[in-house]
């Protein structure tokens, strides 16, 4: 029997350690059995010569507390949760996880960020495991993810499974410390003290490193220093090793673990300025505590890796859709308000946008957002009007499982959570009910949000752009919308003017758009075009943008469909017809030489002639007649 015993749960992970084993030359054992049936190959193994032990999951468990060998642990990384999650992510109810240890922070993370509406089962044998799937099973999940044992299970109660298996890394690490367990178990049959402090400090550093790691001994002298920790904090008086910790760390807390010997757990600290998530961690031996090791990471990577997840999850909407550069306008009004807006967007501060309806408020949010420094940031919108008061509320706090006023099961981050460093738009915000502008005068001056039914306060960092068409003083001294929320929001406002006050920008708006609808066919029907948008001279555009882009889409359609440009006018509304003066435009005004390069531009095409003159074809053949034109004398 060699001196490492590897139980796998499974013939393929089994493969795996086998290649790995393989390639680095060690001598190992390798057998495949799951939970109790492990303990007879293990008992037997040990009378044989077998010195470290390294297990998964509750087979890892049931040998830690059965024998005295050192059991490594095949830990099961977020990486290795990575294939479930593109199982999981769109299953139709809620996940069960199955383990043995408490399922990581950073998997429920992962859970939490990307909707997995999930529920998490401990065991310790082969009893509980089964108790552990039937009440899975009777809490309505759809789906689990697990080990060999529970998988087993779940298939007999027809469950959906998904079984997770460590990836290469993981088996070369887990090798890699098995190797130096067995030199020091070696070593220490010889020094059984120095034995026993080397296993506590592998397995300590094994289970509870993140990034930067820093050990020091029961005098407090550095003992391990990496580089990733070099890299995040600022230390001091290289080389490291041997010094006392507050030598290199002035300002750490691990000499007082050191005294205590109470383990401190994602902590934050600030360093010279860095902010710090730390694990502060005691190695005890024998009830003495014999050293301490730290582990530190970034706050600044933590944001990072919560907005590639939001990123990678934002679904529909949450990145701005519109620049300056997309605008239309050539005004003196128009070009002011975007001077304004820009000079709004470098800066952090709310922005309350008035301006009618349909003059592009949203548009100009979009493209504040893309011009400030947030720009890599979500973009969320949320839109005042189309909710209950108990439903704007859900969608801008989010809420916990449980309490979702439409019905649904899980927990959903709000609003606020999406647009976390990011720019949080709220259209319409005059429309919004009283208790919802209390809320957020609320969050805006605390800077927190808690979900319904939760009670984890969360910090967030978001710029607000709000947009009314309301006159909000006149609304607040009537007490319809909050005083407190106005100057809230008003911090910086910006006007949109009306289109009736932007001077000719309505005929830009006119021929970009006619420019899309019509695209290679637009000069057939240039003339018609021009006509038309002549008419629209004069008229105020109550809806303004919005309204013109309705119309130019209505006429482009029946332009298409060989209307004359009285016929259309015709089928305007009335409210929109009465300001378009008619004209005569009848085909007794066209001239031969006009008749001649119509049909010449429209390669002796009737139809397209008579588009381009405005008139029918039969009203064009009899002009033709009239005029003496023939086709055939037509080059």
């Amino acid at each position: 029997m060699k001196q490492i015993l590897f139980i796998s749960p499974s013939e393929e992970l089994a493969n795996l350690v086998r290649d790995v084993a393989e390639e680095r030359g060690m001598e190992i054992t390798i057998r495949t059995a799951i939970l109790e049936e492990a303990e007879g190959i293990v008992a037997n193994a040990i009378k044989h010569n077998t010195k470290v032990v390294i297990s998964r999951g509750g087979a890892a468990y049931l040998l830690k507390q059965k024998f005295t060998v050192p059991v490594l642990t095949v830990k099961m990384t977020s990486g290795s949760y990575i294939n479930a999650f593109k199982k999981i992510r769109n299953a139709t109810g809620p996940v069960a996880f199955f383990s043995v240890e408490k399922i990581q922070d950073n998997v429920k993370s992962l859970c939490y960020f990307l909707n997995v509406d999930a529920n998490y089962y401990y065991f310790n044998d082969t009893e509980s495991a089964i108790a552990a799937v039937k009440q899975a099973k009777k809490d309505g999940n759809v789906y689990g993810v697990g080990g060999v044992l529970t998988k087993i299970y779940a298939e007999q109660l027809h469950m959906d499974y998904y079984t997770l298996e460590n990836n290469r890394e993981d088996i070369e690490i887990t090798l890699d410390a098995a190797q130096q367990v067995l030199k020091s178990v070696l070593d220490g049959e010889r020094r059984n003290r120095t034995l026993q402090l080397h296993l506590k400090r592998y397995e300590t550093i094994f289970n509870y490193t993140h990034d930067g790691i820093i050990a020091i001994d029961k005098k407090g002298k550095v003992e391990v220093v990496n580089k990733q920790a070099e890299d995040i904090l600022p230390l001091k008086n290289k080389p490291y090793e041997g010094r006392h910790i507050e030598e290199i760390l002035p300002s750490t807390k691990m000499p007082i673990v050191l005294q205590n010997g109470h383990k401190e757990l994602d902590e934050l600290m600030k360093i010279d300025n860095v902010i710090i998530n730390t694990n502060r961690v005691p190695i005890v031996i024998d009830g003495e505590v014999e050293g301490v090791v730290a582990t530190f990471r970034d706050i600044e990577s933590i944001r990072n890796s919560e907005q590639k997840i939001r990123s990678s999850l934002h679904r529909k909407g949450l990145a701005s859709r519109y620049r300056f550069s997309d605008m239309i306008g050539e005004s003196s009004t128009f070009r002011r308000a975007v001077r304004i807006a820009k000079s709004y967007a470098h800066t952090d501060s709310n922005i309350l946008i008035l301006g009618e309806i349909g003059t592009g408020k949203e548009m100009f949010a979009h493209a504040i957002h893309h011009e400030s420094s947030r720009r890599k940031k979500p973009f969320v919108a949320i839109n005042c009007t189309n909710y209950s008061s108990q439903a704007l509320q859900a969608d801008l706090l989010g809420y916990e499982n449980g309490f979702s006023p439409f019905g649904v099961k899980g927990s959903k981050e709000g609003a606020f959570e999406l647009a976390h460093g990011g720019t949080l738009f709220l259209d319409k915000i005059g429309d919004a009910p009283l208790n919802v502008q209390s809320l957020l005068a609320r969050i805006i001056d605390t800077k927190e949000v808690r979900r319904i039914g939760g009670d984890k306060v969360i910090p967030i960092d978001v710029r607000i752009i709000a947009s009314t068409s309301h006159n909000l003083t006149k609304d607040a001294g009537q007490g319809r919308f909050l005083e407190e929320l106005m100057y809230s929001l008003s911090v910086l406002t910006l006007h949109i003017p009306p289109l009736h006050e932007r001077d000719r920008d309505y005929v830009l708006f006119c021929d970009t758009w006619f420019h899309r609808n019509f695209g290679a066919d637009y000069a057939l029907y240039k003339k018609q075009i021009d006509t038309i948008i002549h008419y629209f001279q004069g008229h105020e555009w109550k809806g303004n943008i919005r309204q013109l882009s309705n119309i130019v889409e209505r006429v482009s359609v029946l332009l298409k469909n060989d209307m004359t440009v009285e016929e259309i006018m015709s089928t305007l509304p009335h409210e929109e017809n009465e300001l378009i003066q008619s004209q005569d435009v009848t085909l007794g005004k066209w001239t031969r030489s006009a008749i001649v390069e119509a049909l010449t531009a429209s390669h002796l095409n009737i139809s397209r002639a008579a588009r381009m003159l405005n008139c029918s074809r039969s009203t064009l053949y009899k002009k033709m007649d009239e005029l003496n034109i023939k086709i055939s004398n037509i080059r």
